[in-house]
């Protein structure tokens, strides 16, 4: 059933004998017996993908019930030596992972080696029931839902340029400077809007339409354009630190910063979460914090 979820998540039985770690042959066996026992066809295959049939589409659902439910009650079992194991699945923005995460992983590891963690890292919000992720680390105001959400506090926000920037279109020195500026736009959708410039005032949030030269959807891209001097960027300190130490960003108009960003970790339940869940959630929560 495992393997079978894990075709059907990735379209491939390449793909999923990869992430699982054992051979193909192996996976497409597996499929196989469990069609022969259950006497109906899962996938359509074909020479580069296989998609689910009308029987998988009903069956990988209840699939994924089952192996929750069990994974459930086998975490129950774990002793209390802290000897977790099994895959923790975890969404988070790709710079914050990188800056805050990344770095102190190991000490997670040190004491729970028997566990693996699997980042999404998505630069969008994803529905995490739908997507089957045990959590998820939200930068910014969450939306109304059933989800839990636990605050972790907030991030700062800083303007920046790179120096071939101020080169190349000279430095900002007051908000009526930013007509002849550009600002690099973020937006998951890259639908074609006019880019904002975002700063508290009297407790109200302003926005300034500015021109852009390139619009992003990742937060990576986000920073990779300002570091190639295309424009400022509004973005949590935290993410830029070195770059601003090592010279090769320049904080810009920090009269006019925008809201501190709130930072939450959001996750569907705690009624039926594993005990590697509920600890990971609690381990990361203090790393975020700090």
């Amino acid at each position: 059933m495992r393997r079978f979820i894990k075709v059907a998540e990735s379209g491939n039985f390449s793909t999923a004998a990869d992430q699982l770690g054992v051979p193909k042959s192996a996976v497409s066996m597996s499929v196989s017996k469990l069609e022969t026992h259950l006497r109906t066809r899962l996938f359509h295959r074909s020479t580069r993908r296989v998609t689910l049939t009308e029987s998988g589409s009903r069956y990988l659902p209840e699939c994924q019930r089952i192996l929750a439910e069990l994974d459930v009650l086998e975490s129950q079992f774990q002793d209390d030596s802290g000897q977790l194991s099994g895959d923790i699945i975890v969404d988070m923005p790709g710079r914050l992972y990188a800056s805050m995460v990344a770095p102190r992983l190991h000490e997670w590891f040190d004491t729970h080696p028997k566990t693996r963690i699997r980042l999404k890292g998505a630069d969008y919000r994803i529905d995490p029931i739908s997507e089957r992720v045990d959590c998820v680390i939200r930068a910014g105001t969450l939306e109304d839902s059933e989800l839990i959400a636990k605050p972790l506090g907030d991030f700062t926000v800083v303007n920046c340029v790179s120096p071939s920037y101020i080169e190349r279109f000279g430095k900002p020195e007051t908000l009526a400077d930013l007509q002849d500026h550009f600002l690099v736009d973020y937006g998951f959708s890259l639908q074609s809007t006019s880019a904002t410039f975002e700063y508290l005032k009297d407790g109200r949030n302003i926005e300034i339409a500015m021109k852009s030269l390139v619009s992003v959807a990742t937060t990576d891209a986000y920073l990779t354009t300002c570091l190639n001097g295309l424009g400022i960027i509004q973005v949590p300190l935290h993410g830029v630190k070195a770059h601003l130490a090592d010279g090769s960003l320049v904080s810009i108009l920090e009269d006019f910063t925008s809201a501190p960003l709130p930072l939450s970790i959001v996750y569907p339940s705690k009624q039926h979460m594993p005990k590697r869940v509920r600890e990971f959630i609690d381990w990361i929560g203090g790393v975020l914090n700090n």
